[in-house]
């Protein structure tokens, strides 16, 4: 993946969220409505220091 400021190649790292994995979460408004995940991706470039999230998955946030 090619750096948006500097275009270096960047490489991927693990995002730190202590106790679980990150991810991300959409959900239709009600207590008893089901969340919809995907896992969290995350790239740095060595050159410039800028940090990129991508959803790993992000047809599984789609409400219906």
């Amino acid at each position: 993946m090619e750096c948006l400021r500097c275009k270096a190649e960047m490489f991927p790292a693990k995002l730190s969220a202590y106790p679980g994995e990150p991810y991300l979460m959409n959900k239709k408004p009600g207590l008893l409505e089901p969340e919809k995940r995907s896992r969290l991706g995350c790239f740095v470039c060595p050159v410039c220091g800028y940090v990129e999230l991508k959803a790993e998955e992000p047809s599984k946030l789609k409400l219906e």
